[in-house]
């Protein structure tokens, strides 16, 4: 798995973290969920590892709960 995946504990708050995510400039692909996380979510998001720091400040400031974080 290249990149940090961010997990969500729904598919409303994963695409509500990609908005909050694109609206702080940090880039974000949708992906399948993978297996071996454990989450009821079926999308996550994956970014560049270097972008973690502002992406969990920026999904923070949104209010957006976040599952998990798998590098």
């Amino acid at each position: 798995m290249a990149g940090v995946v961010l997990v969500f504990p729904s598919n409303s708050g994963t695409m509500i973290a990609t908005k909050a995510l694109r609206d702080s400039g940090v880039a974000a692909t949708i992906i399948p969920t993978p297996a071996s996380t454990q989450s009821t979510s079926n999308l996550s998001l994956r970014i560049d590892p270097a972008a973690e720091p502002q992406a969990v400040a920026a999904l923070e400031a949104a209010k957006v709960s976040l599952s998990g974080v798998y590098r």
